[in-house]
């Protein structure tokens, strides 16, 4: 886990949002190998094992099998669907598509979540790993972009949570767009949506 991507993480329990407290036993230069997070609001307690900080119990975490497609332009067309045009986007990628982080890291200059990888990744600067049950642990609207499986261990509206305001979300083309987002593109593979905030009522 790259030590810089720490305090993009937050509690998975549901109360006041605020940085977790870390403590580390084993570094490899700027990279986190073992540890452990806390929560100062409720107390939990999250374990960073092989790089990777699980906040998902044992009897929760799952085994994702929604493997890249074999597409030598995946990476580019990730890229292009989250809109990737500045350096520093943070993106959350789960499943499968977490094998693309590295190459995000090199086209766009991301800085990249991977959830629930398929398989362990190298470690990478820009690159924080993690497990996660039903709720994701990042902030609200605090992400830029997001791309999830077909087997999703969280649901749609909980990723459009931590999607800023016009953040997108690219997902399997089955997936309708829901409250709080519009379609922006869709093809036989993925659909693309964008998050547009929550409503605001005017009144005279």
């Amino acid at each position: 886990m790259f030590i810089e991507l720490i305090d993009l993480l937050r509690c998975p329990i549901e109360h006041d949002e605020t940085w977790l407290v870390a403590a580390f036993g084993k570094m490899d230069g700027r990279f986190v190998i073992e540890g452990k997070l806390g929560c100062p609001v409720c107390n939990a307690s999250f374990p960073i094992t092989s790089g990777v900080a699980h906040f998902a119990g044992e009897e929760t975490r799952r085994d994702f099998r929604d493997a890249r497609p074999d597409d030598p332009d995946y990476p580019i067309r990730i890229a292009a669907m989250l809109d990737l045009t500045r350096p520093g986007m943070i993106v959350v990628l789960e499943g499968g598509s977490a094998e693309v982080a590295k190459d995000l890291v090199e086209i766009a200059g991301s800085r990249v979540v991977t959830v629930n990888a398929v398989q362990s990744l190298n470690e990478a600067e820009g690159v924080a790993g993690v497990t996660a049950g039903n709720r994701l642990p990042l902030g609200t609207a605090s992400i830029d972009g997001i791309v999830v499986g077909p087997d999703s261990a969280f649901s749609l509206t909980e990723a459009i949570r931590v999607l800023k305001r016009a953040g997108r979300l690219v997902g399997p083309s089955s997936m309708s767009p829901v409250a709080g987002t519009r379609e922006l593109a869709r093809d036989e593979r993925n659909v693309v949506l964008e998050s547009v905030g929550e409503l605001v009522t005017l009144k005279r």
